[in-house]
């Protein structure tokens, strides 16, 4: 299969110049990986070829296509795709897997050997620690001519489900030329043949899977096959998993930061979350309130220090206030003009201790 037969060449390069696809080259062999952007994401410039570039490996001196994972698939019910609509789906029954909280894992063949590619880098922390993990010859009988997919799942990596293992999970093979699944039958062969965990499978219909809420887990696959061509796909999420996993992957210190200017209560961000994003809350509210408390007690001492009168209404008090503030207080005067004016000064110290707005959030979700 050549990245020309696939991908239409035009539509390609422009995803690449409106950087909606990017790529990233093998620092040892001639290989790169197509993978579409958080642009093409909150653009939503999804076609045929943004869709595929999930990940797809390449061989840049042959144009061979090397890995070919999942297609982009969606959320049920998501408005802005038909095919995921209750009324388009087919109406045989799909096949139901476990949607794990992990990174995917696209496996590659490299000098003899398999390796694993996350969706849009060789080298990422997950993609060398699963590479790593892989390696033992247990783990190396694959078949020619397809990818294996894999969730990866260790204790670092943890978003929001909390798993008893470390370890990939294969999910899935490809055919390379169709894009076809292998059957589950087959599939759980090749874990086994592999010493490695399968996907679970599940028999139950479309609506019981939307309304379930299983604590400690993300919710399910749902996979039609095609005649020979990529399955259709969706994802069915469980409502708790979406809250936490918002909360986990969207607050930052800016968040914390405006809820304790503003005096609202942080309990809210730490029912039933884990332990450690509690922590991480717990300890941007000490960093902020101290910083608060030391610029506060800062000014109030060389309030004390002041040896004059601090009679503003008096146009010789006020000049002299003015001089010893600017020229021996700079970093506080805001504040003590404040001060002496019975002014808040608060909102110049919360204003002065605002976290950079590019802080990371809690978790980075890759996946998307």
């Amino acid at each position: 299969m050549q990245i020309s037969d696939l991908l239409d060449a035009d539509v390609l390069n422009r995803h690449l110049s409106e950087k909606t696809v990017g790529t990233q080259v093998h620092p040892g062999a001639p290989l790169a990986i197509y993978n579409y952007t958080p642009r093409c994401q909150f653009s939503g410039a999804w076609d045929a070829v943004s869709e595929q570039c999930r990940g797809l490996v390449v061989d840049q001196s042959t144009g061979e296509v090397v890995a070919r994972p999942f297609r982009k698939f969606f959320n049920y019910e998501t408005g802005t795709r038909p095919e995921t609509q209750a009324s388009n789906l087919p109406v045989a029954p799909p096949i139901v897997t476990r949607k794990y909280d992990g990174s995917l894992g696209v496996g590659y063949r490299l000098d003899g050997a398999m390796k694993v590619a996350t969706r849009g880098s060789f080298i990422s922390d997950q993609a060398l620690w699963a590479t790593e993990w892989i390696a033992p010859v247990e783990h190396q009988n694959w078949p020619e001519g397809w990818t294996p997919l894999w969730e990866i799942v260790f204790d670092s990596n943890r978003i929001v489900v909390k798993y008893p293992f470390e370890g990939l999970v294969l999910l899935a093979m490809i055919d390379l030329e169709t894009g076809a699944e292998i059957s589950p039958e087959e599939l759980q062969k090749w874990a086994k043949l592999n010493s490695m965990r399968c996907v679970e499978f599940f028999d139950k219909p479309l609506q019981e899977c939307a309304s379930e809420n299983t604590e400690n887990e993300e919710g399910y696959v749902l996979s039609w096959p095609a005649n020979g061509g990529p399955s259709l796909k969706i994802k069915v999420k469980f409502s708790d998993y979406c809250t936490l996993h918002k909360l986990l992957t969207q607050t930052n210190a800016v968040t914390v930061w405006e809820m304790l200017r503003d005096g609202l209560d942080l309990t809210t961000l730490t029912k039933d979350v884990p332990a450690e994003f509690r922590g991480w809350i717990d300890g941007l509210e000490k960093r902020f309130l101290g910083e608060f408390k030391a610029i506060e007690n800062n000014a109030l001492a060389a309030m004390l220090a002041y040896p004059g009168e601090k009679n503003i209404t008096d146009p010789a008090d006020k000049k002299a206030f003015a001089l010893y503030v600017t020229g021996n207080h700079k970093a506080v005067a805001p504040i003590m003009f404040a001060m002496v004016e019975g002014k808040k000064y608060e909102p110049i110290i919360w204003k002065q201790i605002r976290p950079r707005s590019d802080e990371k959030t809690f978790k980075v979700d890759t996946e998307g």
